[in-house]
């Protein structure tokens, strides 16, 4: 449903931003007058050539669906979707479509995340082993539905973990084959929180601890990932910002970390087993704010281009399968479990349902079993 006000509220936020702009540019407020208020999704589908789902998580796979099958590209912010029921539809009719699909998943945009790649792609540690990397921070400071399991999937796994995965994927290269998944501790630490104005018990987890294997398709090696994603404190590393937040890369011949100087200045901290230690300089930016923009922009080019999107349909889906492999494990008592493991658990919960989003509820229940107060 629409939400008339909350519209409205949108509508006069960007008068004032743009009234703001025209100010310091040859800019007139008067600008504005074209926005349009749509009175449904179909509506607005059938007037524009690209969305972005901003939507709470149970509707990012379903908007996104609607909007491919009508021709027009889509962009989701990250997760996309609850459950990789949900992710498969969305990426087999971005298949067969000729509208594109991105995940906006900001940090891969990051100037810190790309120095990395290049360090890697240039061989600087040798071919990559092992990868550990902490997201999130501590706090009760977010939407309703964040803690709801049917609207979110999950709690911190699905926030940061999403994060997490997309961008160490993003290091290694997305053609690497995701192939076992464990948990190391998807749990509740936090149980007692102020959640919008009430304290409460949560029920979905706020600190998750996984690890994941990746296989490389050509040679079979293989690549060991371990990921913390909290609304905690970290344990991995004493930060889990998007900008400032640990990682470390070990390789056959060294290894790179994040690491600030007493300036604050950003550098890559290379410690090669030979050759000694040396300081790569990066670009540091102060947020996301500034990747939000690069991911946008991407999706234009792509789409002027005629190109997928390296964020497509098939790594989005990758990433949500990765993320339930985990909530399978810890469900499971912690075992080791493959995609196929997760494909067979979703159709039993699944049952003889045809609609992928009725199934999603399903499976997010399922999924999100441990944390239930019993």
């Amino acid at each position: 449903d629409i939400d008339r006000k909350a519209a409205q509220r949108t509508k006069q936020h960007y008068y004032e931003l743009l009234s703001e702009i025209s100010k310091v540019k040859e800019c007139s407020p008067d600008k504005g007058d074209d926005i349009r208020i749509c009175e449904s999704a179909e509506e607005l589908l059938g007037i524009v050539d690209m969305v972005d789902v901003c939507t709470s998580l149970r509707y990012h796979a379903y908007y996104c669906a609607l909007a491919l099958e009508r021709g027009v590209h889509a962009m989701t912010e990250k997760p996309m979707a609850r459950t990789w029921w949900e992710a498969r539809h969305v990426a087999e009719i971005s298949k067969n479509g000729k509208a594109f699909f991105q995940l906006n998943d900001d940090n891969v945009f990051l100037p810190r995340y790309q120095a990395l790649r290049n360090i890697i792609e240039g061989g600087m540690i040798g071919e990559v082993q092992n990868i550990w990397i902490a997201r999130g921070n501590p706090g009760s400071g977010r939407s309703p539905w964040f803690w709801n399991p049917i609207e979110s999937g999950g709690g911190s796994i699905m926030d940061y973990g999403s994060h997490a995965v997309a961008s160490t994927w993003f290091l290694i290269g997305y053609d690497k084959v995701p192939s076992e998944v464990r948990s190391l501790g998807v749990r509740v630490k936090d149980r007692t929180r102020l959640v919008n104005g009430m304290l409460q018990q949560i029920e979905v987890d706020d600190d998750a601890h996984f690890k994941i294997r990746f296989v490389n398709p050509e040679n079979g090696d293989w690549i060991n990932v371990v990921v913390e994603a909290t609304w905690t404190y970290t344990d991995l590393g004493p930060n889990g910002s998007d900008v400032r937040g640990y990682i470390e890369v070990e390789g056959s011949e060294g290894t790179v970390t994040g690491y600030f100087d007493e300036q604050d200045r950003e550098f890559f901290r290379i410690k090669h087993r030979s050759f000694g230690e040396r300081l790569i300089p990066v670009t540091s930016v102060p947020s996301e704010e500034f990747s939000i923009r690069d991911e946008i922009n991407n999706f234009a080019q792509c789409v002027s281009m005629g190109k997928k999107s390296v964020l497509n349909a098939d790594v989005g889906a990758g990433v949500i399968a990765i993320l339930n492999c985990a909530q399978l494990s810890e469900l499971k008592g912690r075992i080791t479990v493959t995609v196929n493991d997760l494909e067979a658990f979703c159709r039993q919960v699944a049952g003889d349902s045809k609609d992928p989003w009725n199934a999603g509820d399903r499976i997010s229940v399922a999924l999100n079993e441990p944390y239930k107060i019993k």
